[in-house]
């Protein structure tokens, strides 16, 4: 058999070895991200209940992308599955929410020191201009504008660092981190704090002060989890109350 023969035969076999994706699951990743974004930003209570038939009606789909996109959420960490009753959007115990903020911290400091070693001038200026952002962001009032400008920034520092496994180690808590700063940007006064501790990182790394920006790094992370704790520290004291309403994101059509 020929060369071309053999290539043809062999891009055959790699092309039939890769079938095109259900509608079904296309339509679960688009239901994932709504649940996600809906969790996320606190759209949805923690202790509400998801039932699939319910979000099924408001999305106008059938249950079964409904349920891939609730296996996913629980993999993440997002919501608890109560045998007999369901899936229900995750509550953090204040210890969950210590254990998760050091844990990020030593991640963070660990993100932080790598970038300050490999920090260019073009990184330096991105980082700059981004802080306009987070600054009109307050301004506004635009709390979720912020919560975005807040998630890249701290992602390229995480870019910067240019470490595989680093990454690997934050994807691991990314959503559950997401869904607790939700609550940090609206406490009043830590918005303005953040940004500034921002731009003094960002001298930090510019200088190559590796000790100095580890520390502030690391006071920044637990200043949030200082803030989230006293804030609500009445709904970490009382028990826990599950709610069974209907979903509070807006009515979605999916289907392609």
């Amino acid at each position: 058999m020929s060369n071309n023969k053999i290539r043809k035969t062999r891009e055959t076999e790699l092309v039939e070895a890769f079938t095109p994706l259900s509608d079904s699951l296309q339509m679960g990743v688009r239901i994932y991200k709504i649940l996600v974004n809906s969790v996320v930003t606190g759209k949805v209570s923690p202790g509400t209940q998801l039932r699939p038939d319910a979000i099924a009606s408001q999305l106008d789909v059938s249950t079964t992308p409904v349920r891939e996109a609730m296996q996913r959420l629980e993999a993440d960490g997002l919501v608890v599955k109560v045998p007999y009753q369901g899936w229900f959007v995750r509550e953090f115990t204040e210890k969950e929410v210590r254990q998760l903020y050091e844990y990020r911290a030593s991640l963070e400091r660990f993100s932080v020191r790598l970038a300050c070693q490999y920090i260019t001038p073009k990184d330096v200026m991105w980082l700059r201009k981004h802080q306009a952002y987070g600054k009109a962001a307050i301004k506004s009032k635009d709390m979720e504008a912020y919560r975005a400008y807040n998630r890249d920034f701290h992602q390229r520092i995480l870019g910067i660092a240019n470490n595989s496994y680093l990454v690997s180690a934050m994807a691991q808590v990314a959503l559950q981190s997401e869904t607790l700063t939700a609550k940090a940007v609206n406490i009043l006064g830590r918005p303005l704090r953040a940004i500034e501790e921002h731009a003094k990182l960002i001298d930090l790394m510019e200088n190559h002060k590796l000790d100095e920006v580890q520390k502030l790094m690391e006071r920044h992370i637990m200043s949030a989890l200082e803030a989230i704790i006293s804030s609500n520290a009445a709904i970490f004291q009382s028990q826990p109350q599950r709610g069974n309403g209907l979903l509070s994101f807006e009515k979605v059509r999916v289907r392609s």
